[in-house]
């Protein structure tokens, strides 16, 4: 009953792990990879103050720009956007100073968002910014920019009108409460600057950067989501961080070469067998041998081979993890190969057990951390997890095929041994 008890709890925990594994990888899994760069309207959500994003962003609206794209819509107030237009046109850096005077504190208050700015001068000079958030900094820049309106004659124009509306907004967002920038209030009014920039804007095609949280089309009530409402497959959205890291989440289970996980996953399997051939068979294992089930010793010998190839085939079987300068990031769905390396082990740690005890049959035979037969259930099932991680339906298979033959042997020769026991 102890050993029965032992097992039940083994497979309880092994299942919550793979479970855990499963409902990470999909959670981990982004939303939007169904990213069309070919859009008109194309939404990239950043992280503010990420030094990859901003590279990023550059980087795509330099290729936007040779293309002869001309507005970037940004998460900035309307009247900051105007100053930033200014900025363009002047030879130094007093306006853009200011600005930063404005946003001290704030998220975009990093160095990095200043040189994606000024590399935005240098190699993109006739951008025109359109901002769409509400008015922060009301009484700051959304104030400056009415004195400048009222210095150069344009007291009655359009601008002051959008500014005057952008103050009014971000007087109301401010008035309802919010600390941490997520309001109905504010994304409902972004989304209508939005729409309001774009029929301004005059082009069909326009790029907008924007925090993550406002670019998940998924979500209807966010901005994306209500644009993607209104404009169809005309606008598509995707996080940075998803086209950073889109390499962590592309399978390509059946490309061929060497890996390195392969290899030594065979290593850990031969090593202490081979050891086991030369010196610790035990006493009575060629006559058991010779009683196996013929069905079963067939599909033994073919798991082997064909776990033993994939192992060797597929160099999808490797960790990908992919090192940035933003950082290292890597899948969820590696929890797979840390499974299946943790199965590993506890194998080696069955042969360790082996080798230092009488060596009988009982003893080839036996459980280990709750697991039964562990010299053939815990290589077989670490095999298993392995082709889930890659998504390698090969291995996957010839592990399945191996684990009713290999592990049903030794549940029977684990049998013949119970009246003994």
């Amino acid at each position: 009953m102890k050993e029965k008890l032992k097992t039940i709890a083994a497979f309880s925990l092994l299942g919550l792990l793979v479970l855990a594994a499963a409902v990470l990888t999909v959670l981990d899994r982004p939303r939007d990879l169904s990213f069309r760069p070919d859009a008109p309207i194309r939404l990239y959500g950043e992280q503010h103050g990420s030094p990859l994003h901003y590279e990023t962003e550059l980087s795509l609206w330099q290729a936007c720009y040779d293309r002869g794209d001309r507005s970037l819509f940004v998460e900035l107030p309307y009247y900051s956007a105007e100053f930033l237009n200014l900025w363009m046109r002047d030879d130094g850096d007093e306006l853009l100073d200011a600005l930063f005077e404005d946003i001290r504190g704030t998220a975009d208050d990093n160095p990095h968002f200043a040189a994606f700015l000024r590399g935005i001068r240098d190699s993109c000079p006739e951008t025109v910014f359109y901002g769409t958030d509400v008015g922060h900094q009301y009484g700051s820049t959304g104030a400056r920019y009415l004195a400048w309106l009222e210095e150069n004659g344009l007291a009655g124009s359009e601008n002051r009108r959008l500014a005057e509306e952008c103050i009014r907004q971000g007087k109301e967002y401010a008035a309802s409460g919010s600390s941490d920038g997520i309001s109905p209030v504010r994304e409902a009014y972004m989304t209508a600057n939005f729409l309001d920039a774009y029929a301004r804007c005059g082009e069909e095609r326009v790029m907008g950067i924007y925090g993550s949280y406002h670019t998940d089309a998924s979500v209807p009530d966010r901005m994306a989501g209500a644009l993607a409402a209104h404009f169809g497959d005309r606008l598509s959205a995707v996080s940075l961080r998803t086209l950073c890291t889109a390499g962590l989440y592309e399978l390509k289970p059946y490309r061929l070469g060497l890996s390195v996980v392969g290899p030594v996953f065979l290593v850990l399997l031969f090593a202490p067998n081979i050891l086991w051939a030369i010196r610790k068979k035990p006493e009575g294992y060629a006559e058991a041998a010779r009683r196996e089930n013929r069905l079963l010793a067939l599909l033994e010998r073919v798991g082997e081979v064909a776990v033993t190839a994939a192992l060797l085939l597929f160099k999808n079987l490797d960790p990908v993890v992919l090192r940035l300068s933003g950082g290292t990031f890597f899948s969820m769905r590696l929890s797979f190969l840390a499974l299946s390396l943790a199965l590993m082990l506890l194998y080696e740690g069955y042969w360790i057990r082996y080798f230092r005890s009488p060596g009988t049959l009982r003893d080839f035979y036996s459980s280990f951390a709750g697991f039964p037969v562990a010299g053939a259930t815990l290589p077989v099932i670490a095999a298993l997890l392995l082709g889930i991680y890659a998504g390698n339906w090969i291995l996957i298979g010839a592990s399945l095929v191996l684990a009713v033959g290999h592990i049903g042997i030794h549940l029977a020769h684990r049998r013949e041994l119970a009246p003994a026991d």
